[in-house]
């Protein structure tokens, strides 16, 4: 028996999710985001599945990133470097044919210092322009500017990130889709790219040339009604040890939890150690053969115990606990543990097993 908590990535999954994200594109492509090793479900073998797919557009948020990626999928699709390029890593850039994205007059000075001494980059380059989130991006007044000092090397797309996608009705979506509109006027003939996960699902004003998923690939982020995407992955975990604890006893540091009754509990091989987050004590939740058991008491290093009241007929050890997956939403982990989907998937560290299935 393995006594390590395992993440099972569902690269099918991972594929379909795209196609579902795909057909809502009216206006062009579908592209994937999977910086931070494609949000903790592994970069190089998601993108050899979306490549299957028929996704020709990636993003990662760092050149040795976009290295890594490149060695591992076809030479044709683009990779767009989304923090921009530093002076000094023009040959890894030219070499893995990686697209860096401007977001500042110094990144700006230091593409032209390249261009003009003879590089080249296959697929161009982009211009990000904030359209009001105050966090990476060139000023939308320096729109008109670049317009003129790009003519001899236009930008390959035209972007911007939007602030609160998420929230459907929240008006600084149509303020960034108006801002950036302003910005965009000025390269007429350029694509350009807005929506993140939650754009897509905004309408096609915001599809523009090129969407840019990234957490629902994975399956998070909040999808209309009508639509469902599939679990990128399941995290579960061994039951090591089962009790029964009397009432009044309390459970984990802390003594956090007190029992108002005899109560079966389960001990699990997971904990902080790996990346399942302390906050979730006492309040999140496992599914053991789709039955529910709360966690109870503090989420520790390495262990973390559950009540096992609706599933004391099959915890034992070695069956596995599922964290997060077909039975455990996402969403509805983080929500319960106070963070969000992002941070669950991207914090899990390397005790937990991956195994990749088609």
């Amino acid at each position: 028996m393995h006594l390590r908590p395992r993440a099972r990535i569902h690269l099918n999954n991972i594929a379909e999710n795209w196609r579902t994200l795909n057909a809502f594109q009216r206006t062009g492509v579908t592209g994937a985001v999977v910086k931070a090793d494609a949000y903790g479900h592994g970069a190089e073998q998601v993108g050899q599945a979306l490549c299957d797919a028929g996704c020709d557009h990636f993003f990662v948020a760092h050149c040795h990133e976009g290295v890594s990626l490149r060695r591992a999928i076809a030479s044709n699709p683009v990779i767009y470097v989304l923090n921009g390029p530093a002076p000094y890593e023009e040959p890894l850039y030219r070499e893995n044919a990686l697209t860096p994205v401007i977001n500042s007059a110094a990144q700006f000075k230091t593409l032209v210092t390249w261009l003009e001494s003879g590089g080249r980059f296959r697929n161009g380059y982009a211009l990000h322009f904030d359209s009001g989130m105050n966090r990476l991006g060139l000023p939308i007044s320096d729109a008109a500017h670049l317009s003129e000092a790009a003519k001899q090397h236009p930008p390959a797309l035209i972007m911007s990130h939007l602030a609160c996608s998420e929230e459907p009705t929240n008006a600084m979506n149509s303020f960034q889709l108006e801002h950036f509109s302003q910005a965009a006027a000025h390269f007429p003939t350029i694509p350009t790219s807005l929506s993140n996960s939650g754009g897509i699902w905004l309408g096609s004003d915001y599809h523009q040339a090129l969407t840019r998923p990234g957490i629902a690939l994975y399956g998070g982020g909040y999808p209309p009604d009508g639509t469902s995407l599939l679990p990128g992955l399941t995290l579960e975990a061994p039951i090591l040890q089962v009790r029964v604890a009397e009432e009044g006893e309390t459970v984990g540091y802390g003594a956090s939890h007190r029992l108002n009754k005899p109560t079966p509990l389960a001990t699990v091989a997971i904990g902080y150690g790996d990346g399942f987050p302390r906050s979730a004590s006492n309040k999140g939740y496992v599914t053991i053969d789709a039955k529910r058991s709360p966690i109870v008491g503090r989420v520790s290093m390495d262990l973390i115990t559950v009540d096992i009241s609706a599933a004391a007929d099959l915890a034992r050890p070695g069956v596995y606990a599922q964290f997060i997956g077909p039975d455990v939403p996402l969403e509805d982990q983080a929500v319960l543990a106070g963070t969000i989907g992002y941070e669950l998937t991207t914090g899990l560290l390397p005790r937990v097993t991956r195994i990749y299935e088609d």
